[in-house]
């Protein structure tokens, strides 16, 4: 019985150390469609607002914008107003899209990344 008990923990903490936690921030994009409710696709688009792959790991050019305004602890930021504030001081940056920065797009309801998925 015992060795039953230790081949069941130790299955267990195998299966929990070998599955693979979503590095998603939910948050964020939770607080990007409260500010940009009226952007195109939001509902499809969703993490590839800011990033370019399914695992989440690559940014497009908006991401990059949002993460240098998060600072330091952009990893994983849960403060609301961080969040917010980082997302407004990212409408200020240039853009691909010559002559606008992203909160021109935003205002036009335009996606204000480029959408490159991997």
């Amino acid at each position: 019985m015992q060795k039953l008990t230790v081949g069941l923990c130790s299955l267990a903490f195998v299966l929990a150390c070998s599955v693979q936690s979503a590095d998603a921030r939910p948050k964020y994009y939770k607080y990007f469609k409260e500010l940009y409710p009226e952007v195109q696709d939001l509902s499809k688009t969703k993490c590839f607002i800011c990033h370019t792959d399914k695992k989440k790991k690559k940014f497009n050019n908006y991401g990059h914008a949002v993460k240098e305004c998060l600072g330091e602890k952009a990893k994983n930021v849960k403060d609301v107003e961080l969040i917010k504030k980082a997302l407004k001081a990212a409408e200020a940056k240039k853009s691909k899209v010559e002559g606008k920065t992203f909160g021109d797009l935003l205002k036009e309801n335009k996606r204000p990344g480029e959408d490159k998925r991997e």
